[in-house]
């Protein structure tokens, strides 16, 4: 059984969630702060299709016990989008890096939208226009570079990992 991939995972997830408590207060811009734990969840999905939703979901229960939105959150939506960009990430595969980018940046700015508008759903004291322009939009593409430069490191990763295991 090749558990490589598996502790590629969770060393991964490990390192974004200090990475998001430590690092990620330090690098708003414009009032956009990253998100690490999110960012990482879609990279995943994309690089790792089989990689399963129980991370995604414990991920992102942790990003919202950290955080001041509501708990559940982000345990939603990153579990629906790791279960989407998975699926769709296996069905639409043509060994170029257009979809996988594609995936990502959408699945990027849709969670960040969705996060938005549950904040306000669940009574949030924030304007729609302030949640979805001045938030979902730049923290959709701020997380969206954070995947997408996390993409090829998982994908080299991984692919060590089994080249490793064939080895042996």
């Amino acid at each position: 059984m090749n558990n490589k991939p598996l502790i590629v995972s969770i060393i991964g997830a490990v390192i974004a969630v200090v990475l998001q408590a430590t690092v990620a207060p330090a690098m708003e811009i414009a009032s956009a702060l990253p998100n690490f734990i999110l960012a990482y969840v879609l990279a995943l999905a994309v690089s790792r299709p089989e990689s399963g939703l129980v991370m995604p979901f414990l991920l992102g229960l942790i990003f919202d016990l950290m955080g001041t939105g509501p708990v559940g959150a982000m345990a939603l939506i990153c579990t629906l989008m790791a279960f989407a960009l998975s699926r769709l990430s296996v069905v639409l595969d043509n060994d170029t890096l257009f979809m996988p980018i594609v995936l990502i940046i959408a699945g990027s700015l849709i969670s960040n939208i969705v996060y938005g508008i549950l904040i306000i759903a669940c009574g949030m004291d924030v304007s729609i226009l302030e949640a979805l322009v001045g938030r979902a939009l730049p923290c959709g593409i701020y997380d969206a570079v954070l995947a997408l430069v996390m993409f090829p490191l998982l994908l080299r990763l991984m692919q060590l990992g089994e080249n490793q295991m064939r080895m042996h």
